[in-house]
């Protein structure tokens, strides 16, 4: 229940950060990218319990991370790429255990 909350939480942050970013720089990658990442962890949310959902959120905080984490090393700007790597990664931990348990 909690990995549920926090895929829809983490969804929602996505597409706010998106929404942000297109709102200060005219960024529609941002839009798109926050948009497509936050839908994908909203319906990974709707999804778990089961595996289909907790690896579809895998995979989405895995790209963000490398995404994220990647921009942070080239610009050494923190915002917003450590609250993504740092919301990427807790979402990483908290799906590995959840596939652990359902093994």
């Amino acid at each position: 229940m909690l990995t549920q909350i926090y895929y829809l939480l983490f969804g929602l942050v996505a597409i706010a950060g998106g929404a942000i970013g297109y709102a200060r720089a005219k960024s529609k990658a941002s839009l798109i990218a926050g948009s497509a990442s936050g839908a994908l962890l909203i319906i990974a949310g709707l999804l778990s319990p089961s595996v289909p959902g907790f690896v579809l959120a895998l995979i989405v905080s895995v790209l963000l991370l490398a995404y994220f984490g990647r921009s942070y090393a080239a610009k050494k700007k923190p915002m917003p790429a450590i609250p993504m790597i740092v919301l990427s990664g807790i979402c990483i931990v908290l799906t590995r255990d959840r596939l652990a348990v359902t093994k």
